[in-house]
């Protein structure tokens, strides 16, 4: 009996593992009915695997979504939506919680940052301490925001742009918008004392870019199969070489440093001038730092190895995400002499003029025209604007998690876990919204019709959307848009050579060739 009752048994098992993974999510799941984006997506995950190793998923799925709509299923349990109603608004909006997709790809110092929280709600109360600072009111009040642009900008960039305008010498922009970027907010974060130089000091810069993106190559290990790299590498596999955690060691150290300062800083009695104000530290350090707060073993102050890693999270998104956006605002602008004088006409409408002369940023004080009235020249705006649609910094898709039974883009009981996600590349491509959705053209934010320009904010989404969306944002509009202003009040930028600006097909992107060589030419 025994000899029957064995294949049997094992029949039964093949049995229902064809029914688990192939006839059920292929045939009788609620996902069934979703259009595969592949034919293999309904039953395996290795149709979307081999997109992302091979840098084709963005593109892919814009082009499958103009085919099929605004849903698709890439895996058995992954699905991409390509809509506001039914999509982005119910997913974002509606606070559907992340995925461990970022803690794999973004905790620092083995904690959880702002970034990488799952859950909502202690999301929500780690935001609740900091989003203050963050908020668009305070950025534009902010005496210290003031302070780090007259200092980076008017003592730093422009002095660098002024002398490779006088030699003739072309400057390669890409590093140095990462530069400026990091400058700016590191400054405004803590303080002048505490700050990068990475305008001035190339040792600071190769050493923070370098380790920040020696990662870049191994990021569908990093993000997707983190546990299989770290078992490998006990056997001597080294899916993500040895030295990339080294120079990554390195930026975190670099970091740490910039905290325990910023914290001496505020520890002493000095009274602390708007200039040497580390903000968005002090905030967290007086928000995190409650009495109760844990204090690890060998760490100066409570919540250290914590605010540390929000600390980094804010600063690697900064200096990146701005960085990439000023580049190709200064590509497009720079192909096209036509639009720069356009934007220089505007800008010489301010007051105080963002003027640069040579020996005024050193022997006397630099007046900033407001914020406010930088923020508010339109074609600055859609210059901006325009520049963050056709190259988002994140255009990869935002894994949420569903939390209960749901209908989504049209198809009703989508399950709970059920991993959904929207892509920048794909919603910022939709020709309904964005009518020739490949063309930069910063007219599009000024002349469409009031009903136009409504669909086209709810569909932009360079920033996220939501609870979670980027806490950052409006520092880095008011960083980019005075830098713009600046550059083009006193310069004409002309391109001399340039590696690939087609953008990248990953999560975070930038130009493929990483290269922006441009020629600077004072304005009379």
């Amino acid at each position: 009996m025994l000899e029957y009752t064995v294949p049997v048994a094992a029949f039964a098992v093949c049995l229902l593992l064809v029914h688990k993974y192939i006839i059920y999510p292929a045939l009788l799941s609620p996902l069934a009915k979703i259009p595969a984006g592949h034919w293999s997506a309904h039953v395996s995950p290795l149709w979307i695997l081999y997109l992302r190793w091979t840098s084709q998923e963005n593109r892919t799925v814009h082009r499958l979504h103009l085919k099929y709509g605004p849903a698709i299923r890439l895996a058995p349990n992954l699905l991409s939506f390509n809509c506001f109603e039914g999509g982005l608004k119910q997913i974002y909006l509606g606070g559907f919680p992340k995925t461990e997709f970022y803690w794999n790809g973004f905790a620092n110092y083995g904690k959880h940052n702002i970034f990488t929280f799952e859950d909502n709600a202690m999301h929500a109360s780690r935001k609740r301490l900091i989003s203050n600072t963050f908020s668009k009111s305070y950025v534009m009040s902010s005496q210290a925001a003031r302070a780090a642009t007259r200092e980076v900008l008017f003592r730093r960039l422009l002095p660098l742009l002024d002398q490779h305008a006088s030699a003739g010498k072309p400057l390669e922009m890409l590093e140095m918008n990462y530069s400026y970027s990091m400058d700016s907010f590191v400054h405004w974060q803590f303080g002048r004392s505490a700050a990068s130089d990475l305008i001035r000091n190339p040792k600071e810069r190769r050493m923070y870019l370098d380790g920040f993106f020696a990662i870049a190559p191994y990021t569908f290990w990093q993000y997707h199969f983190p546990a299989l790299a770290t078992w490998l590498s006990k056997f001597g596999v080294h899916l993500i070489p040895k030295k990339v955690f080294t120079l990554v060691e390195n930026i975190e150290k670099w970091n740490a440093e910039k905290c325990d300062k910023a914290y001496a800083l505020l520890s002493s009695s000095e009274q602390l001038s708007d200039e040497n104000s580390p903000v968005v530290f002090a905030q967290a350090l007086k928000t995190m730092n409650s009495p109760t707060a844990h204090t690890e073993k060998d760490q100066a102050y409570p919540m250290r190895k914590e605010i540390m890693s929000d600390m980094f999270a804010h600063n690697s998104a900064a200096h990146e995400t701005s960085g990439n956006t000023l580049t190709y605002a200064m590509w497009e602008l720079s192909r096209r002499p036509d639009v720069q004088e356009k934007l220089r006409q505007e800008l010489l409408g301010l007051s105080p003029s963002l003027s640069f002369t040579r020996g005024s940023s050193t022997d006397g004080e630099v007046h900033l025209p407001e914020p406010k009235d930088v923020a508010s020249l339109p074609y600055l705006e859609g210059v901006v604007m325009e520049s963050l649609r056709v190259y988002p910094a994140v255009p990869g898709g935002q894994p949420r998690r569903v939390p209960k039974l749901s209908s989504l883009g049209g198809h009703d009981n989508i399950p709970a876990g059920t991993v959904v996600q929207c892509y920048a590349y794909a919603l910022h491509r939709n020709p309904d919204v964005f009518p020739d959705p490949e063309a930069w053209k910063p007219e599009r934010w000024i002349e469409s019709s009031p009903e136009q320009l409504a669909s086209m904010r709810r569909w932009f989404w360079a920033f996220g959307s939501g609870g979670r969306m980027c806490i950052g944002s409006n520092f880095a509009n008011y960083s980019m848009k005075y830098a713009l202003a600046a550059i083009y009040t006193n310069f004409r930028t002309e391109i001399y050579d340039h590696g690939d600006m087609e953008l990248q097909d990953s999560y975070l992107a930038g130009p493929k060739g990483h290269r922006l060589e441009l020629k600077f030419h004072h304005v009379s």
